[in-house]
């Protein structure tokens, strides 16, 4: 995985080695499994610059450009935020956590890493970009599809802590990811006719409730199986069926 820093040099040479050695560990995790590698991991210590990069993604969900702009600076009031780009097989991800003064760990900066994966493996098995089909608005209404939210958040969710489980985190515990931002970005509570944070407070819902349920389905599925060809073939088929 190629770790790419926006904006360049944003990171002294140590602390980008220090990330460097969280995408390679994250690498080695993948590399263990049949889980495909993203080519790069894209991370951002600007809002403006994330905001553009992940613009395109956010508007193809049926917003205008001046909405999707208030609609990823207020997710980033309420939460970390990490998403994938199908096109160029990469996670991307915003160095900020809301609740924690911006300080963005390196045990959240592992787990963005293989849950994006895992996600962007599942979209290159069936040769969707998933996001564009369960991610669906029109004004404030969710027009999008629940049950591949629960299927492919619930394989994503499920998979990260089965990768994740028994693993000796020791030599990325105690790295220190330099928070560039401390506040929060502000944003227009209204675009036009669209309630930004009505928005965005449905939307969290339906994406936590369906991940929750999705989650569960696969814990009681496959609680004893280790087989992660098993886990990825069922959630396959799972999906074909709703497209």
């Amino acid at each position: 995985m190629e770790l790419i820093i926006l904006p360049r040099n944003s990171f002294k040479k140590k602390d980008y080695d220090s990330l460097r050695s969280i995408t390679l560990f994250a690498e080695k995790i993948l590399k263990s499994t049949n889980i495909d590698i993203p080519k790069k991991v894209y991370f951002f210590n600007s809002f403006e610059d994330f905001s553009k990069k992940v613009l395109p993604e956010v508007k193809n969900y049926g917003f205008n450009e001046k909405e999707a702009e208030e609609i990823i600076k207020c997710a980033l009031n309420n939460g970390t935020y990490g998403t994938i780009n199908y096109k160029e097989y990469a996670v991307v991800e915003m160095n900020f956590n809301p609740f924690n003064k911006g300080e963005y760990s390196s045990s959240d900066f592992l787990a963005m890493i293989i849950h994006e994966s895992l996600h962007l493996h599942i979209s290159k098995k069936l040769n969707k970009d998933i996001n564009n089909l369960k991610f669906r608005f029109k004004g404030n209404k969710f027009i999008g599809n629940e049950k591949i939210i629960m299927i492919d958040e619930g394989y994503a969710g499920f998979m990260t802590e089965l990768l994740l489980f028994g693993i000796n985190t020791k030599k990325i515990k105690n790295i220190k990811i330099l928070p560039l931002n401390k506040e929060s970005p502000k944003f227009n509570k209204h675009v036009g006719k669209l309630d930004i944070e009505k928005f965005d407070s449905d939307f969290e819902k339906i994406l936590v409730l369906n991940r929750n349920k999705g989650i569960e389905l696969f814990k009681k599925k496959f609680a004893k199986e280790k087989n992660i060809d098993k886990i990825t073939d069922f959630a396959m088929n799972e999906l074909k069926n709703l497209f």
